[in-house]
């Protein structure tokens, strides 16, 4: 597993339900101290469905925090590979699209084209079955398209 390619991708999906770099940046961290802390659960293969696991639930446990101030303005996770105006144009336009989207179908859709997961390793962080999995990146994708006529 190439920790740094995971922690740009846990990264980026903890953006996505936080909207908000540094709280993202300390769940990340808080994740991999938690799956480095748990030896057993590492000797079984599913390593990358256990850290978007720690991740998930740390960014819902952030949720229920009583929230003190406003969060930031939303900061732009830069990618690794410049793009174009009219690419970063295009790139805007997707994003607000996905937030326009229910949450789950929004959090699927990421974590199989942004972090490129496997269906069974999505199927096994939401707790819902493959099939299932399958239909919601349909319905997710179906709705994109939809908004995405709209722009």
């Amino acid at each position: 597993m190439d920790l740094k390619e995971q922690y740009e991708k846990l990264l980026k999906y903890c953006y996505m339900k936080m909207k908000d770099r540094n709280l993202a940046e300390d769940i990340v961290q808080e994740t991999f101290l938690r799956f480095w802390q748990s030896k057993s659960y590492r000797d079984t293969g599913k390593e990358m469905a256990y850290l978007y696991t720690i991740a998930r639930n740390l960014c819902m446990d952030e949720y229920r925090k009583p929230k003190t101030e406003e969060p930031e303005q939303w900061e732009e996770i830069p990618d690794t590979v410049s793009v174009g105006p009219e690419e970063r144009i295009e790139q805007i336009v997707l994003e607000e699209a996905l937030d326009r989207l229910p949450e789950e179908l929004r959090e699927i859709v990421m974590l199989r084209y942004t972090n490129e997961m496997q269906v069974v390793d999505i199927a096994g962080i939401m707790g819902i079955s493959r099939f299932a999995v399958h239909r919601k990146i349909k319905e997710g994708l179906s709705r994109l398209r939809e908004l995405l006529k709209e722009e």
